[in-house]
């Protein structure tokens, strides 16, 4: 429930989901767009995070962030950015360090990348998708 400045905007908020709701219904295509459009901003996020936080730059972490099509799951329309490169999850969730053929007792942290830009898109995500709301009904949702 959301209050803030003593009203209580819990009915906004369920407005705006029904909203996004008739958009999916009534505009699929604006609505796979603004997904995609989302998705390609969280992918350069995720480039920029993985980028920042590795030493070595051979490219191949970076070109394995993807994103995949938008898909209907449950009644709602979701996207997924990933990193398709076989060693992304030791770069996300650490690893045992082994040193010419031989494990060490050594443990490299992860760096969490992914749950970093996940983070940032959940500060940024309802402001365009507001946003997106406001331009539908701008064109005449309903």
């Amino acid at each position: 429930m959301a209050i803030e400045a003593g009203f209580d905007l819990s009915e906004l908020d369920a407005l705006n989901n029904q909203l996004l709701n008739l958009a999916q219904t009534q505009y699929p295509k604006e609505a796979k767009k603004f997904l995609r459009d989302e998705a390609n901003v969280a992918r350069k996020k995720l480039r920029a995070n993985t980028k920042a936080a590795t030493k070595k730059k051979t490219g191949n972490l970076l070109k394995g962030i993807d994103r995949g099509p938008v898909k209907k799951h449950n009644g709602n329309f979701q996207i997924r950015v990933y990193n398709k490169a076989p060693h992304a999850h030791l770069i996300e969730h650490g690893h045992v360090l082994w040193v010419n053929g031989k494990e060490t007792e050594k443990f490299v942290p992860g760096r969490h990348v992914a749950a970093k830009t996940v983070l940032e898109m959940k500060e940024t995500f309802p402001a365009d998708a507001d946003r997106f709301v406001d331009e539908l009904m701008d064109k005449g949702l309903g």
